[in-house]
């Protein structure tokens, strides 16, 4: 009987002094524990302001890393019920160049983001999450870092993107493509420098 004690007594041992050589490690701090980069922010109209957006997490395999970005979008809203996207991206890594890293799968929902828009959009009501999910958020899948190179800004679309099934979301959709824009900036400097 004391044999079989000693084994589960030693386990516990080594878990606790773990757990106490975790505990007296210095913590990480804010710019190392969650990264940062800057995006151009659009309100309606057009007007720019620099924001940043926060890597919650990052990780990385062979062929692609998984981020989990928040980021404000709009910001129409009165601040007691306004809140940050947290938009889950996957982004090659595997590519000859960074400028033709695509996006493997992207979302605002599925338990791994937050779509922090209006929903439905105040000017648009069919303008829903799902609805801006099938027509804008999906057609981004496959898009490379080079066609965001050449976005045109605010009131514009990438190519793949229905212009016309999207239009009147100008501020969703410009500041979503303005934040991956940027992230595959990040991307491309981390992982293919």
């Amino acid at each position: 009987m004391m044999q079989k004690k000693r084994p589960a007594a030693l386990a516990l041992a080594l878990l606790l002094a773990c757990c106490l050589a975790g505990c007296a490690a210095e913590p990480a701090g804010a710019d190392e524990q969650f990264p940062q980069f800057e995006f151009t922010h659009y309100t309606s109209g057009g007007s720019t302001e620099t924001y940043p957006a926060v890597i919650l997490f990052e990780e990385s395999n062979s062929t692609f890393t998984c981020y989990q970005v928040a980021f404000l979008s709009c910001t129409c809203r009165d601040s007691l019920v306004n809140y940050y996207s947290v938009c889950y991206v996957e982004l090659l890594n595997n590519k000859p160049s960074a400028d033709l890293a695509t996006i493997r799968a992207i979302s605002f929902g599925d338990n791994m983001g937050l779509y922090g828009d209006s929903n439905p959009n105040y000017y648009k009501h069919e303008f829903t999450e799902e609805y801006m999910d099938e027509h804008f958020v999906q057609a981004l899948v496959g898009v490379a870092q080079s066609d965001f190179d050449t976005w045109q800004g605010y009131g514009s679309q990438l190519q793949q993107v229905d212009a016309d099934a999207v239009a009147g979301a100008s501020v969703t959709t410009g500041n979503v493509t303005s934040m991956l824009k940027s992230l595959f900036k990040y991307h491309a400097a981390k992982y293919y420098a």
